[in-house]
């Protein structure tokens, strides 16, 4: 019998993961798999062409013919450039899952990568691959996030296209052996850094799509019988020890021990922007409830040091791109402050030059190391030179009728808006694919089509 240290780590993994089973995982585990559907495919659907030059960009790059659908009635690609352009979509707004523990966003990548190959499936089969997905990548995440992030990786698409690809290989039903080369592929496609934040550039949305679009061609590939490094997470020049040193084999192998399940730890934002700001708007919304915005003058955050350190949290605009004030808690609260709580149009209309920055310059953010991570305390100073008190511990893990209700909302901004809503939600909660598939794709599209004008005259 051969040791199950002598079995590679990756093959330890799938086994693992290819023994996991929808119909047989606890009920809330089977719950929160739906909630994460239906809030992924919700964010989805609620991106305005119109808003969305990032988009035509993104969409630009993939243009390979395929019955693949896209979101929203944008058409159909193939598997690949649907992976890579429903992943933008879903995580354009910034308003992703979030799994607190390794920082990490699940179903932007998961979900868009195995809908793109699941137009044959079974649905017993789509299920299980995306149940696969979520539970794999916080295990292969956990011994090494905190340090993969310490040096600059972001641990979104880090893992994701790892966890992704073996999910993409179990909706495919390939064996095994080729799912461990999926995954051995793939991590030859993990990449993304954290300085698209520090200096508020674009990429961290490439980075999400081009994850689901690499996870899809990996699992092609060792479909089609490429071969992958058997030893690809542990070897002395694999994944581990690559991104995260010495350590970091050792590390992966005591997390694939984990026996509890992640799925229901999986936490929603309320408002689009970053994980990190939820927190300090849920807590300055409290406080606004019986105080005027007008009188604050000065907003003191304390949050726990390495919230208050992850790359562009601190930052005050005005802002080259959206994708600094994505990132920015003093531009949330003062989005907050102006208009009760940030949304899009703030995001996308104001990050620039304009009276928001003004509001955003009397916040000033600081580590506390007695303030829990991903919680906040606030201090607002008023014009009569009054103080008023409040925090938030940041629990954003929502059961499946607080999960309805935020979609629901969200949902007003669709064309479809709340008729098309009911038809998504109904069909998540019956697992109904055939049902999901026309209210995700054939639902009313928004006015603009992809931007003609953003279409690169020659292929890439």
């Amino acid at each position: 019998m051969t040791a199950v240290q002598d079995v590679p780590l990756a093959r330890q993994f799938v086994d693992w993961a290819y023994a996991l089973r929808d119909e047989a995982a606890p009920e809330p585990v089977r719950q929160a798999l739906r909630n994460c559907l239906l809030y992924n495919l919700t964010m989805g659907l609620a991106v305005d062409p119109a808003d969305d030059p990032l988009g035509d960009v993104l969409a630009s790059v993939a243009r390979a013919p395929g019955a693949s659908r896209l979101l929203g009635g944008r058409g159909s690609r193939s598997a690949c450039d649907a992976a890579f352009i429903n992943a933008g979509l879903i995580t354009a707004r910034g308003q992703n899952d979030t799994h607190p523990e390794v920082v990490t966003h699940i179903g932007c990548i998961v979900i868009p990568a195995v809908l793109a190959l699941a137009e044959e499936a079974a649905p017993e089969d789509i299920w299980d691959a995306l149940l696969l997905g979520y539970e794999l990548i916080p295990r292969l995440a956990l011994g090494l996030a905190g340090q993969t992030s310490r040096q600059g990786f972001r641990a979104t698409p880090l893992y994701g296209v790892l966890g992704a690809a073996v999910a993409c290989a179990r909706v495919l039903r390939l064996p095994p052996a080729q799912a461990v080369s999926a995954l051995a592929i793939a991590t030859q496609h993990a990449s993304g850094t954290l300085q698209p934040w520090v200096d508020g550039s674009q990429e961290w949305r490439l980075q999400v799509a081009k994850a689901s679009r690499d996870a899809v061609s990996s699992a092609l590939l060792a479909r089609a019988g490429m071969q992958g490094a058997p030893r690809c997470l542990e070897g002395g020049s694999g994944f581990a020890r690559a991104y995260a040193g010495p350590a970091g084999p050792a590390a992966m192998a005591d997390a694939k021990a984990l026996a509890d399940w992640h799925l229901p730890r999986m936490a929603f934002k309320p408002y689009p922007g970053c994980a990190f700001n939820q927190a300090p708007v849920h807590a300055l919304r409290a406080l606004l409830a019986t105080i005027d915005a007008g009188q604050v003058v000065a907003v003191d955050l304390a949050m726990h040091p390495l919230d208050a350190a992850y790359p562009g949290i601190d930052a005050h605009g005005p802002f080259a791109t959206p994708s600094g004030a994505i990132m920015s808690a003093p531009f949330m609260l003062a989005a907050t402050l102006q208009d009760g709580q940030p949304g899009m149009a703030h995001f996308t209309a104001q990050f620039g030059q304009g009276p928001l920055h003004a509001r955003s310059a009397m916040v000033k953010v600081r580590a506390c190391e007695s303030v829990n991570r991903w919680a906040c305390r606030l201090s607002l100073t008023l014009a009569d030179g009054t103080v008023h008190t409040g925090g938030c511990e940041g629990d954003f893990v929502l059961d499946a009728r607080r999960t309805r209700e935020l979609c629901r909302d969200v949902a007003r901004e669709w064309p479809g808006g709340p008729a098309g809503f009911a038809d998504l939600a109904r069909a998540v909660r019956g697992q109904d694919w055939p049902a999901l598939r026309a209210a995700a794709y054939d639902g009313p599209a928004y006015d603009r089509p992809v931007n003609p004008s953003a279409v690169l005259t020659s292929p890439i």
